[in-house]
């Protein structure tokens, strides 16, 4: 790439640089990039962090800055054509022997040359840099091929634009950048979340996982996240996910992570699974339980469910084709498990001995429905692990109300099982 050179108006805000300009498409597309997030590497600090692009809200993007009309219901809508006030938003990052105190103090990073109008615009954005004050300036930017523009926020704008050709959009369209400078990639990160959750919840996949990043990273952050983000439960479950993925959980085969693609050999997201652990977290408790002892209940939990309902379990099943795997059965689960713990801390039997919930759980086999014969027509009686197959009798039971009926029919079960007892 050759050197891009526009001008510019440098912005500090409270000790940060940046840079609003424009850029044409050609240039954008040779100057940035997206740190996308790889499932195969987890919770890799230097994994990625951003989702994979949708190619249908590309297209859609592109049609609304390109032709201008949209097709609807089998009607074309002219006249559609938009305009592009916010800019992208994208971090050049300090380069290898840069560090943040550097940047702070005055130095851009590595490919970023700015010319500035005047030596007191200079002089005064200099003085808010190291006084983590405030300051705009008119100046040039120039931007070399050493510099890379991650983009933070507008990928999908982003990729709208390089989709559409100079004849559909104009080589000389200007698209409107703004360039944080110096930030390294876990402020990057930190910053994807909040200009994210600022403007709307975005309940991905990714968010619980980026998160308990940021919450590793800084106690402070976790300390925020927690007490004035309200984010505490999603932090307290994504650590007991962590603590799965670490003792190589069983359940980890059946979990899609961010930016897989949906198949049967995977029967619930990690968002999900995550929000299913809630219920445990205000189950009545003698002491705190750390994330690791949590992944062993759980999986003692399900070892005792895989003893009674052993086909979905099976090697050769796939986990997609199972109610039980997926939102439904976890969440239900989950729930019945709060219920087995006071039961079991009563006893004084080990939260994590499989034994326990398997003598709780013994009728779950029982749990039966009525369903129609696909070939005869007549009604026939589903239980065991046949209730839980998709499209089976579980199926049915969807939403916040057919969890609670589930919910309420295993608890009847357990209580049948152990009548001394209360649940």
């Amino acid at each position: 790439m050759s050197a891009v050179e526009r001008p510019a108006l440098i912005e500090v805000q409270r000790g940060h640089a940046m840079i609003s300009t424009t850029l044409t498409p050609m240039q954008l597309g040779a100057v940035s990039d997206v740190d996308m997030y790889d499932p195969d590497r987890g919770n890799d600090p230097d994994n990625g962090y951003q989702r994979r692009p949708s190619r249908t809200r590309i297209a859609q993007a592109a049609a609304f800055y390109g032709e201008g009309s949209e097709k609807r219901q089998g009607r074309v809508f002219d006249d559609r054509r938009g305009l592009m006030p916010n800019p992208i938003i994208a971090n050049v990052r300090p380069g290898e022997d840069e560090t943040p105190e550097g940047i702070h103090l005055g130095e851009f990073p590595t490919g970023v040359n700015v010319t500035f109008y005047s030596d007191a615009d200079r002089t005064r954005v200099m003085h808010a840099i190291k006084s983590e004050g405030n300051a705009t300036a008119n100046a040039t930017v120039l931007l070399s091929e050493e510099a890379t523009a991650w983009i933070v926020d507008g990928q999908h704008r982003g990729g709208a634009v390089k989709l559409l050709s100079p004849k559909r959009l104009g080589d000389d369209f200007p698209v409107p950048v703004k360039f944080m400078l110096g930030f390294e990639r876990a402020e990057e990160i930190r910053q994807f979340y909040y200009i994210n959750s600022q403007a709307k919840n975005v309940p991905t996949d990714l968010t619980a996982e980026l998160l308990q990043r940021m919450a590793r990273q800084d106690e402070g952050e976790a300390e925020y996240l927690s007490e004035r983000k309200n984010k505490s439960s999603l932090l307290a479950g994504a650590s007991v996910y962590d603590a799965m993925v670490e003792n190589t959980s069983p359940w980890m085969r059946r979990i899609r992570r961010p930016n897989e693609p949906a198949s049967k050999d995977t029967s619930i997201a990690v968002s999900q699974f995550i929000a299913s652990i809630a219920p445990l977290q205000t189950a009545q408790m003698p002491r705190t339980l750390t994330s690791q002892e949590w992944a062993r209940v759980i999986d003692a939990f399900w070892e005792a469910i895989s003893r009674l309902l052993s086909q979905p379990f099976d090697a050769t099943e796939q986990p997609g084709d199972w109610v039980l795997f997926k939102a439904t059965g976890v969440n239900t689960m989950h729930r019945v498990l709060a219920d087995c713990l006071p039961i079991i801390i009563q006893r004084g039997a080990k939260l994590a001995d499989p034994d326990q919930y398997e003598q709780l759980l013994v009728d779950l086999p029982t749990l039966s429905g009525i369903a129609l014969d696909p070939t005869t027509g007549d009604e026939r009686q589903i239980d065991g692990a046949e209730f839980w197959r998709s499209a089976s009798i579980a199926s049915q039971f969807t939403g916040r109300y057919g969890t609670d009926r589930l919910v309420g029919m295993i608890r009847g079960l357990i209580s049948k099982t152990n009548n001394a007892v209360e649940v």
